[in-house]
């Protein structure tokens, strides 16, 4: 029990520090690892160095998804880019709440990380008519599409607890739940009509603003099929996609993407290794074992990994975490592989609060206070993970 007291005082730490202070996500983070160590009883020689191997970790995992995606968050940077996919969306899509849950959702999975693909496209959902409700419908579908469709960092983290996993099998399922989903969340969230952006004011790209788009997607889909650099095919389809968009641009505009995506890429990668370095501690301490320990004969099998995750997911707030750690003590558990992913992924999505930094950056974009931002992002969130974790659910009893 010692490290359950030292789980629900850490938890309440990182909340208050959150709230009151505003500190950098890595220094909060970092720092509540050592705490968390030190009361759960590690010694304290190996404590820095546990949290430091943590960090590590998530460093090694994904260090180079989430350049590439940054840098190519830099490129759709460029003068008229992302004007131009709204405005194609905007065609097809009437209500700005599905203009940003779509528009959320496919940025994500190139750029590798959620609050990218918020922050890339806020700009330009701030021009529809209904902005908070497209703001917070792309944060959801962000999240969404981030956590849950293969081969983002989430699902490939899930996918090392299950070494029998099938992607395509996986894809089955989960491509039509986020489409479900996502179809839901723009009708729930607003019902004005998306503004057309003018071509007089913004100046618009041609059809090439979707190519940084699709040239990563179509390298990662061939990486799957031909995986010709073994476990690393992914990170180097991706690499290839970026270098692709940059050498789309004129050499001045290609520098520019490439320095903004680099800066954008530290602060993002600083952060989850802030998230890695406490995933590390508690992987370390008994945690784990206790837990499921505690848990053990009080839930079903199949439950064990979802309420695990929950519990990971609010000590830190990092869906990767989450699902690094969640995996670490899973991988032994007789749940079929994809539902496994399934409820991993459930578990990340349920918690984005005080300790999660994506919770933070909606607050301020839209401009909304804590409070709301619980209750129209945070709450949301907590549905979808609810009918994520009913398929995962559905998916270990029925395959």
């Amino acid at each position: 029990m010692q490290t359950f007291a030292a789980f629900i005082v850490t938890l309440l730490l990182i909340a208050v520090v959150t709230v009151r202070f505003r500190l950098n996500p890595f220094l909060t983070l970092f720092s509540a690892a050592i705490l968390y160590g030190l009361l759960a009883g590690i010694p304290a020689g190996e404590v820095v160095g546990t949290a430091a191997a943590g960090a590590g970790k998530v460093f090694v995992l994904l260090a180079v998804v989430v350049f590439a995606g940054s840098v190519v968050a830099g490129v759709l940077e460029t003068p008229g880019y992302r004007e131009r996919i709204v405005r194609d969306l905007s065609v097809l899509l009437k209500r700005p709440s599905w203009v940003g849950a779509i528009t959320g959702a496919i940025l994500a999975v190139p750029f590798m990380c959620c609050m990218t693909a918020f922050i890339v496209s806020s700009p330009i959902l701030s021009c529809l008519s209904d902005r908070k409700s497209a703001l917070y419908a792309a944060a959801i579908g962000s999240a969404l599409s981030f956590t849950l469709i293969y081969p983002t960092p989430v699902t490939l983290a899930a996918a090392a607890a299950a070494p029998e996993f099938s992607a395509g099998d996986y894809l089955m399922i989960a491509l039509p739940l986020v489409l479900l989903i996502l179809i839901g969340t723009g009708a729930a969230m607003g019902r004005g009509n998306a503004q057309t952006i003018s071509p007089s004011e913004v100046p618009i790209a041609g059809r090439r603003a979707w190519v940084p788009l699709l040239l990563p997607l179509a390298c990662a889909a061939a990486a799957l099929i031909w995986p010709v650099f073994g476990d690393g095919s992914v990170q180097a389809a991706l690499l290839f996609g970026m270098a692709g968009a940059l050498f789309l641009l004129p050499g001045e505009e290609r520098h520019t993407a490439l320095k903004w995506g680099t800066r954008h890429a530290g602060v993002i990668i600083y952060d989850l290794c802030g998230a890695g370095a406490l995933g590390g501690v508690i992987l370390a301490s008994s945690f784990p074992q206790d837990a499921f320990g505690l848990l053990d004969g009080a839930v079903p099998l199949l439950l064990l990994p979802l309420i695990f995750a929950i519990l990971v997911q609010a000590a830190q707030g990092s869906r990767v975490v989450t699902a690094v750690v969640t995996a670490g003590v899973a991988s032994s558990l007789p749940i079929n592989p994809v539902a496994l992913v399934l409820l991993i992924a459930a578990g990340a999505l349920s918690v984005s609060a005080f300790s999660d930094p994506y919770f933070w950056l909606v607050g301020r974009t839209t401009g909304d206070s804590p409070t709301a931002v619980l209750r129209r992002y945070t709450l949301p969130l907590m549905g979808v993970s609810l009918v994520v974790a009913v398929a995962g659910v559905l998916a270990g009893v029925f395959l």
